[in-house]
Parts: structure tokens; C-alpha cells; sequence
């Protein structure tokens, strides 16, 4: 296990302990976005300077390389112009530069080997985050349709439960049974009244007709 995985894991331990303490899950998830991003900041640095110091290596390899190849050149031109002490020179330089070249090289081969490992543990890790982050928007909507569909849930069974409709509907049905009878007890008074009056006719034709019956009597007596 690899030192970006072994941070990795302990980031995701981190943050689940965050989530599981916080009331807010959404803001616990915006924290541990930020504190995965500020490790990958400070990691970052660690890379490149590994990253430099096997670009010193192997810059300082290639110039020990070179140097072999210049010092035996200037020990061959040495050589042509008959100076001997000077081309022994040139080959004690070139032999220093192989030592060090050889010294150098196996450094520099482990130092790229780390920091190519290191470049793609880091590259791995940068985009965890950038999945995390995805993720992150993902369950915080997720998260909201849920909140948004329990209040609601919440709403309706308080309706329920309170039973107001129930209630509203019993008084506009006593109200109605109400108003049907006052307007029955109104329709029953003017029946009453209108009997009334065809009585009170009835009564002012009864003189009428005992006048009539009268004048059939004497009629009946003149003329029997």
C-alpha cells in the first residue's frame, strides 16, 4: 500500500467521522471536500521537490557523462602534441567523472522510479477528488429531494392527523341543514299566510250572500 492510498484511506476515515458527528450532512460533505484539498495542496509541494531533486540527479549525471567523453577528447589532443604529463591528466579527470558518473547513476534511476511512482499516485489522488466532488453535488441534491419529500410527507400527515377537512366539512353540513330549515319554517309561515288570507276573503263575501239569501226569501213570499 502506497503512501497516497494509506492518505487517502485515512482522509475517508476522517470524513466519515466528520459526517457522523455533524447535524448538516451537506456542510460536513463541503468540509471534507476542503480538507482533502488542502492535503492535496501540501502533497503537492512534496512531489516537486522530489521531482527537483531527480532533476538535479540527472542533470548532474549527464554532465559527468559528458565530462568522460570531453576529458578523453583533450587526452587524445594531448597526446598528439606529444604531452604526455598532460594527457595523464586528462585521464585521471576522465576517470573521476566515470566514478562519479557511476556513483550518480543508480541515485538518479531510483529517484525517477520514485517520482514517477509519486506522479501517478498523485495524479490517482487528484482525481479521487475531483470524483469526490462530483459525488459530493450529487448526494447534496439527492440529499435536498429527500429533505424536500419528508416535509412534505410531514405536511400530509399532519393533515391527517388533524383531521381539518373532516372538521371543515361536518360545520358546512350542520350550516347547510341550518339554512334549509329556516327556509322551510319561511315557506311554512307564508303557506300559513296565504290561507290566512283566502279566509279573511271568504269571510268579507259572507254578508253578500246573506243579503241575497234574504231577497230570495221576500221574493219567494210575494210570489208564492
Amino acid at each position: 500500500m502506497n503512501l497516497f492510498t494509506r492518505l487517502w484511506n485515512a482522509l475517508k476515515a476522517q470524513i466519515n467521522a466528520l459526517i457522523n458527528r455533524m447535524e448538516n450532512p451537506e456542510r460536513a460533505l463541503d468540509q471534507s471536500i476542503r480538507t482533502m484539498q488542502k492535503q492535496v495542496d501540501r502533497l503537492r509541494g512534496d512531489v516537486v521537490k522530489i521531482i527537483a531533486e531527480e532533476k538535479k540527479l540527472k542533470n548532474q549525471v549527464e554532465t559527468y557523462q559528458k565530462d568522460v567523453g570531453r576529458w578523453e577528447n583533450n587526452a587524445m589532443l594531448a597526446l598528439k602534441e606529444g604531452n604526455e604529463a598532460l594527457a595523464r591528466e586528462a585521464l585521471r579527470r576522465k576517470r573521476e567523472a566515470v566514478e562519479f558518473t557511476q556513483q550518480l547513476q543508480p541515485q538518479w534511476q531510483k529517484q525517477q522510479q520514485i517520482a514517477e511512482r509519486l506522479k501517478q499516485d498523485f495524479r490517482e489522488l487528484r482525481e479521487r477528488i475531483q470524483t469526490a466532488q462530483k459525488k459530493k453535488q450529487m448526494l447534496v441534491t439527492r440529499l435536498r429531494r429527500a429533505e424536500t419529500q419528508k416535509r412534505l410527507q410531514g405536511m400530509l400527515n399532519e393533515l391527517s392527523e388533524n383531521q381539518v377537512f373532516e372538521k371543515f366539512e361536518s360545520k358546512l353540513l350542520d350550516t347547510e341543514a341550518m339554512n334549509a330549515a329556516q327556509e322551510e319554517m319561511q315557506k311554512d309561515a307564508l303557506d300559513t299566510t296565504l290561507e290566512e288570507q283566502f279566509e279573511a276573503l271568504e269571510r268579507s263575501n259572507e254578508p253578500d250572500i246573506d243579503r241575497e239569501l234574504e231577497a230570495l226569501k221576500k221574493h219567494m213570499e210575494l210570489n208564492p
